[in-house]
């Protein structure tokens, strides 16, 4: 699904996950207060080597084990993973659903088919405009750094997005992220760009309406545009999942013991549906090599 859909999509969704799903109780303060994320039948719909992603289809047993192939549609390279279907909450209502959790094969980055296997035969298949491989997590810490990754590249999808998956989990103050792509000339802007978590909640989309949020600036020829993002404090959000009761996530990390759902803020990825200096779309696979450059600074707002 592209990210021109899944923007649209989401807004419709949030509103009408008001009226039609049946209330889930999250609190502003803990920073799980997002709207939900849509039905799906795999989430996240983009994922790197060995992150976990859950397959959900009613064809599914509970008890049952299923093998998953992971079939790169870029080169036609596949890997398998390993799962048992269980009976779990979802996410997007908490009606109990058939769910399978493996984790993404090793295969190219970009578009993925994804299919279901049991016995030997298989038993379903999503499409690989349903899931897109990306490359690992760029982590970030809780002080000011400069992490550059010459020769990166990063996952497209079958609409031509690119996608950079980043790791915050050890970021707690209010924060400035500058990131940019030396040597992959990508132009984008703020309607272009949104960031998901790994549980596949909509995070973030760059409002011009809130000041001190984002910044966009223009790239040189050979370079991208550079996205200053500012992130509040997230130190609060920790406290609180560390010192009140209701707020643990024991036996299952979706899931607070009061009922409400937990929202990961620390495994985020950035969707950019941008475009090339000719103005095309990138094309779908992996980017080519490009060194990026990713900054972070203890900040009080842009």
């Amino acid at each position: 699904m592209g990210i021109r859909t899944l923007l649209r999509t989401t807004v419709a969704l949030a509103a009408a996950s008001i009226a039609l799903t049946r209330p889930v109780p999250a609190t502003a303060g803990c920073g799980c207060a997002k709207p939900p994320p849509a039905r799906a039948a795999i989430r996240p719909f983009v994922g790197y080597v060995d992150q976990t992603a859950t397959l959900f289809d009613e064809r599914l047993v509970p008890g049952e084990t299923y093998d998953v192939q992971f079939l790169s549609t870029v080169d036609g390279g596949t890997d398998w993973s390993r799962g048992k279907a269980q009976s779990r909450r979802d996410l997007a209502d908490g009606e109990m659903r058939s769910e399978l959790r493996v984790r993404v094969g090793d295969v190219a980055l970009g578009p993925c088919r994804v299919s279901v296997w049991r016995g030997g035969r298989e038993l379903y298949a999503l499409g690989d405009d349903e899931f897109t491989v990306t490359s690992g997590p760029v982590a970030l810490h809780d002080f000011k750094e400069a992490v550059t990754r010459d020769g990166y590249q990063a996952g497209v999808g079958k609409d031509g997005t690119v996608y950079l998956a980043v790791d915050v989990g050890r970021v707690s103050d209010a924060t400035t992220f500058t990131g940019a792509a030396d040597g992959f000339p990508l132009r984008f802007g703020a309607k272009s760009v949104a960031i998901y978590n790994e549980q596949g909640f909509l995070m973030q989309l760059l409002d011009p309406s809130a000041p001190g949020l984002f910044r966009i600036r223009s790239g040189a020829t050979v370079g991208s545009d550079a996205l200053d993002y500012w992130r509040h404090e997230f130190r609060s959000y920790k406290e609180e999942h560390r010192k009140v009761d209701a707020r643990r996530t024991d036996g299952d990390a979706d899931w607070h013991v009061d009922g409400s759902y937990h929202v990961d803020h620390d495994h985020l990825v950035v969707a950019i549906a941008g475009t090339l200096a000719d103005g095309s779309r990138p094309t779908p696979g992996a980017t080519p090599p490009f060194r990026l450059v990713v900054t972070s600074a203890p900040s009080p707002a842009l």
